[in-house]
């Protein structure tokens, strides 16, 4: 359950899809804390300044998104409790006033533009990464410059006084986004249920043999895991993995992960997906 005095930790500026993610998941009256990055939003757990961060994982289009296994790797006395999934639909918007044939460039973060590259070239506009959707508009509102437009949520265009020129943008109608709720480790421990169907992520690196991860994988999926997978790499100071996959409680499952052949493993959370 959420603090009553502290906030709730996402990386980007308000109205990020993050954000939206948080109160989702922790409730409307949710107080929110924004930060510069996912570490940053894990930092403030760790500090004391928030109870917990909400961070992106995958996207059904784009895949999965850098850098969270090395800033988890960093954290030990954090674990994940909890995962929401948002189904993203983005808006194009501009300063009002602005029509869509004066647009020459938009502007969001690199996920939000691949999301929508096949309808960004077919309307014909150049694009610009941003670090992130919140920040976009928040930039566009300062800025006021009316050959530019952001993608992003419709709480952009409400909270930075936005004019909608596009929504429901998406080239595949199947994009979501999933994101973890991180706390403490003791919390994370907690949550480790009794009941059927958790959902386990663990960390394991750094790996130099990738045999010791196939061989896991094997183990898992004898002892009934489903949905086993390892879609995180970190190059920085050799491969490290986040595995994750969904099975019924049992012992047997953690003595797999024991026993598997790296040099470091630590339990992140079980959960209910």
């Amino acid at each position: 359950m959420v603090s009553k005095t502290l906030p709730v930790a996402f990386s980007g500026a308000p109205g990020a899809y993050s954000e939206e993610a948080a109160l989702r998941y922790f409730g409307a009256k949710a107080l929110t804390l924004t930060c510069e990055t996912t570490r940053d939003a894990l930092a403030a757990v760790c500090e004391g300044r928030a109870s917990h961060a909400v961070v992106p994982v995958e996207n059904t289009v784009t895949g999965f998104f850098d850098g969270l296994v090395e800033a988890l790797s960093e954290r030990s006395e954090l674990g994940v409790v909890g995962e929401v999934e948002l189904p993203i639909r983005h808006c194009l918007m501009a300063v009002p006033g602005t029509h869509l044939e004066d647009i020459a460039v938009v502007t969001s973060h690199q996920s939000a533009l691949s999301q929508c590259r096949d309808w960004l070239t077919s309307v014909g506009v150049s694009t610009r990464p941003a670090p992130d959707t919140g920040r976009a508009a928040e930039e566009l509102a300062s800025g006021r410059d009316s050959a530019l437009a952001v993608l992003g949520s419709r709480n952009l265009s409400r909270r930075y006084g936005l004019s909608i020129l596009a929504e429901g943008l998406t080239d595949r109608p199947d994009n979501r986004t999933r994101f973890y709720v991180v706390g403490a480790s003791r919390e994370a421990a907690v949550t480790k249920s009794d009941e059927t169907g958790t959902r386990t992520a663990v960390l394991l690196g750094p790996v130099s043999e990738p045999r010791a991860l196939k061989t896991l994988r094997i183990q898992l999926e004898s002892l009934g895991a489903m949905r086993t997978r390892s879609p995180f790499l970190g190059s920085q100071d050799g491969a490290r993995f986040l595995v994750e996959f969904d099975h019924a409680p049992g012992d047997g499952i953690e003595i797999a992960v024991e026993r598997a052949e790296v040099p470091s493993k630590r339990f992140l959370g079980s959960w209910r997906p």
